[in-house]
């Protein structure tokens, strides 16, 4: 007798999210390289509730599911795909992960996820607009809120030395009052166009709720001009301008 079989019973009443289960150890710990079959190895205490089972704070709904794989190695019906591959991936079931990236709404969020990676500080800029609406939206007054981004498609080194790559980039003729701006993304390295990653953001925040727009508003108005009395440089490059785009997003409060 191992040491598991001396501390766990052969079944197991379960408390999954406050759903209950019943199953057998041995379906449990089928897989060893897993967050289940770690907990019930017999090794670590595994909390219990008043009516004496296993507690696993996990989302119950979804768990008989995990059941259902490691039982008989079935798949769960795509409509709840999403759901399960979350409990998966929590639990290190990497052979039901794996089946369940061949579904069409997995393989689409991997390939969104493979896609936003491209572009250096996309995350952190969604998380900023989040926050800046939060608090704009305390103080603005009016059916929209409008948001600056600006968008440097791909990093090129200057052909002038005199080109300030740290300069702040700036629209001189908009239709905004707003010539700073909110966010920034870039550069990236891959050939995807800046007007597809705005509408990867504009997509992202319609998928959390909002109504939103976009529309181009130009490039930064920032320009180096050679230096006066070199006539080789003039006859090539008259001045270099910032590659750097800004689009706007409008938030629409009442539609």
């Amino acid at each position: 007798m191992n040491n598991i079989e001396q501390k766990l019973p052969a079944v197991i009443e379960l408390n999954v999210g406050g759903v209950h289960y019943t199953t057998t150890l041995n379906t449990l710990t089928k897989y060893d390289d897993t967050m289940l079959a770690s907990l019930f190895s017999g090794k670590f205490h595994v909390a219990t509730d008043q009516g004496g089972r296993y507690f696993i704070d996990s989302d119950g709904e979804h768990f008989k599911y995990i059941l259902n794989y490691l039982r008989y190695g079935e798949i769960p019906p795509t409509s709840v795909a999403n759901e399960v591959y979350r409990e998966a991936s929590y639990f290190g079931l990497q052979g039901l992960m794996e089946q369940l990236e061949k579904c069409p709404a997995i393989l689409a969020k991997i390939h969104r996820e493979s896609f936003r990676s491209q572009f250096p500080g996309y995350d952190d800029a969604m998380e900023t607009i989040s926050d800046i609406i939060c608090e704009l939206s305390t103080q603005n007054k009016d059916i929209t809120t409008e948001i600056l981004v600006l968008l440097n498609p791909k990093y090129k080194k200057p052909n002038l030395s005199s080109f300030d790559i740290d300069h702040a980039c700036f629209l001189k003729s908009t239709r905004t009052e707003k010539c700073a701006a909110d966010i920034k993304i870039g550069p990236w390295e891959s050939l995807i166009q800046d007007k597809q990653v705005v509408e990867t953001i504009v997509k992202d925040l319609k998928y959390k709720g909002f109504s939103v727009t976009y529309d181009y508003l130009g490039q930064c108005d920032y320009q180096c001009v050679p230096p006066t009395g070199d006539d080789s440089i003039m006859h090539i490059i008259q001045s270099e301008l910032c590659q750097k785009k800004f689009y706007r997003l409008t938030f629409h409060w009442w539609t």
